[in-house]
């Protein structure tokens, strides 16, 4: 990756050897004068200075690598103006939230380098905006800040901070952050920041009059309400809006204002479980890991010629090929594959994995993918082919078999044999003739099978035979709930959990989940405390009946919270339900039920501890419209909402002479 360094763009010779330039050729680069060295270094960290390769052979690899040059020059401006802000840290060092919990180091060092940048963006923006306006234009806001979230995204590896990398998220920090300072750039999520700022009877306060019906305030209203009444009762006054909306917006403290300030109803919608219905019915010691070209060429889609990747997995001992996975590059997903179809073929784990730290692999470590699957494992020094019992695997299976194939591609660029390259005069005169990627990878399924049939070059019995005789007693075969931890996935996004369960897309379907109890029914204790929250979803793509939920806390950690099982699906159709789901509909209107008349009050009891209760103002307080006959605590029968109901759907528009419908006789 490009480095800036005394104002000029590098790159390492280990970039250099990373965008496929050999090392002698730096050498003999420097040695001609053709590059100019800025600074000297050891293990591949001399720095180059870009600009000044001349051979354009050199130049096009690296923009192949690393992306355009220009496109890095954008951002040194920004990286020049980076400087450590000395008040940001003393107002981290300082800050407190919850009840005296003090930033951890990780957090500080993050939130004041993110004031460091914002800093240099604003001193940029303040030339570029000066600059302008001395020739008579003006600053596009929305283009400085493209180049803003460019330079974010992806310059700054020595100023790790907390910025949002999207340009709209970038935009609205930056303008926060410009208003109200350091506060802005703490996470909501840190402990509930509300609660550092709002005492018991404030947040009582706030509740109520935000649910309250009978005079609806707008958040900059309430917040400025709230500083009047703070001023009073003693309170501790608030800096900024974003405190009472963190509060508000608390799955478990939404649920309670939403009814009373919107409605029972759309409650219900978006809090109370909702019954999926289905439509009327008439349906798998030392394994080496790499990844190297699939060694054939095939008609894509649209057909053109192309040519993809192959990840294999390898056991050292017998060279039996494991497992493997195609892909356009070596990324997590084919490592993914490939690592779950050898541990199919073997049916225990490996006691070592043995891998280079290029590509998907970094991804994978960072997941503990490795630890979880091996005793011990191992990456490899990069670009060192020959320490990689692999690399002689792969030259001899392209050698003895894929090479077999009039549509086989060549071994790499150092092969010297003629014997090794493509005949490219057959390619032409067939192109029309080539396999689909479907009709290739069946081919190499089936040259794979014949190496793993062949004899070991050292003992001359079968590499397959060698694999399932041999024993290791070190390893254990690998259990169900080992590989559910081994291969769960987990969404890129947290999802809501909502009135009907979460759901997550796998493979372009949709599958939707819900917490239950010990007695295999909704969890309502779950839903009151976490519908409307957000979870990061784990699931086995082989397996998707039971699926963790976890939340991401405020270090970054995601904490499991509860499994969660195939959302339960009663027939829509009269004629097609069962006795079940008769006994589940019930159950869950009474749980529903219950639950709307547990919030309702809740609700009502801290609206009347406030003096904010309608009937304490002369005015009726909507009751949750339910077929169940008299409320607990009694305030409106069951045939009375019934009726109410029925009068309100014959309800219509306002006619021409003025004349609407009213509600009588109740």
């Amino acid at each position: 990756m490009y480095t800036v360094y005394d104002n000029k763009i590098c790159v390492s010779t280990s970039d250099w050897i990373a965008a496929g330039i050999p090392y002698d050729s730096f050498k003999w680069d420097s040695k001609c004068g053709d590059l100019k060295i800025v600074r000297r270094g050891i293990n591949g960290n001399t720095l180059i200075d870009v600009r000044s390769i001349r051979r354009p052979d050199r130049r096009a690899k690296i923009e192949a690598a690393f992306g355009k040059i220009e496109e890095k020059a954008n951002v040194v401006p920004f990286l020049n103006r980076i400087r450590p802000d000395q008040k940001a840290k003393e107002f981290f060092d300082s800050y407190t939230y919850g009840e005296g919990k003090h930033l951890d180091e990780r957090l500080k060092t993050a939130y004041c380098n993110s004031a460091a940048v914002l800093n240099a963006l604003h001193e940029v923006y303040q030339e570029h905006r000066a600059a302008r306006l001395s020739a008579g234009s003006r600053v596009s806001h929305g283009k400085f800040m493209e180049a803003a979230a460019r330079f974010v995204k992806e310059s700054l590896p020595e100023w790790p901070h907390s910025l949002p990398k999207s340009v709209k998220r970038l935009g609205i920090v930056f303008k926060e952050y410009l208003k109200d300072g350091y506060v802005t750039l703490v996470s909501g999520k840190l402990g509930n920041q509300s609660s550092e700022k709002l005492n018991e009877a404030g947040q009582r306060w706030v509740l109520a009059r935000w649910a309250t019906p009978i005079d609806k305030l707008g958040l900059s209203q309430l917040f400025a309400e709230y500083n009047v009444k703070a001023a009073i009762e003693g309170w501790k006054p608030l800096k900024s809006e974003q405190t009472l909306r963190n509060y508000l917006e608390r799955p478990d403290i939404k649920a309670l204002w939403y009814g009373a300030r919107r409605g029972e109803l759309k409650a219900k919608e978006a809090f109370v479980p909702q019954h999926r219905t289905l439509l009327a019915s008439c349906r798998d010691a030392n394994w080496y890991g790499d990844g190297t070209k699939l060694n054939y060429f095939y008609r894509d889609e649209n057909g053109n010629v192309s040519t993809c990747n192959v990840y294999e997995v390898v056991d050292e001992y017998s060279e039996c090929l494991l497992g493997f996975a195609v892909s356009k590059t070596e990324d997590f997903a084919a490592q993914y594959k490939a690592y779950k179809m050898a541990l199919d073929f073997s049916g225990q784990k490996p006691f070592q994995v043995t891998f280079d730290n290029q590509g998907g692999h970094k991804k994978l470590a960072s997941e503990k993918f490795f630890a979880k699957m091996a005793h011990l494992c191992i990456g490899t020094q990069p670009y060192n082919g020959k320490s990689k019992t692999i690399e002689s695997i792969f030259k001899r299976f392209q050698e003895c078999y894929l090479r077999r194939d009039w549509f086989f591609t060549g071994m790499n660029i150092t092969a010297h044999k003629a014997e090794s390259r493509l005949n490219a005069e057959m390619l032409a005169a067939n192109k029309g003739s080539l396999p689909t990627l479907q009709e290739a990878v069946k081919i190499y399924e089936q040259r794979r099978r014949e190496w793993n049939q062949a004899p070991h070059p050292k003992t001359g019995r079968p590499r397959i035979e060698m694999y399932y005789s041999s024993r290791n007693e070190r390893c254990t075969p690998i259990q169900l709930w080992e590989r559910i931890d081994l291969f769960g996935l987990m969404t890129v996004k947290p999802v809501v959990f909502r009135a009907s369960g979460i759901e997550i897309q796998v493979q372009g379907i949709k599958y939707a989940y819900d917490v239950l109890g010990p007695d295999g029914f909704t969890d309502m204790e779950f839903r009151k405390k976490h519908t409307g929250g957000k979870f990061y979803v784990e699931y086995d793509p082989d397996d998707l009946s039971t699926v963790a939920l976890y939340q991401e806390m405020p270090g970054g950690d995601k904490k499991f919270v509860a499994l969660a099982s195939k959302y339960i699906h009663i027939h829509r159709a009269k004629q097609d339900q069962t006795d079940q789901d008769h006994r589940i509909i019930a159950r869950r209107d009474a749980a529903n039920k219950d639950m709307r008349e547990e919030i309702q009050e809740r609700i009502e009891g801290i609206m009347e501890a406030e003096g904010l209760h309608p009937s304490q103002h002369g005015l009726n307080m909507p009751q949750p419209r339910m077929n169940r006959g008299k409320r607990k605590g009694g305030r409106l029968s069951g045939d009375i909402l019934g009726r109410m109901a029925k009068k309100e759907s014959n309800l219509v528009a306002v006619d021409a002479d003025g004349a609407t419908d009213e509600f009588n006789g109740y």
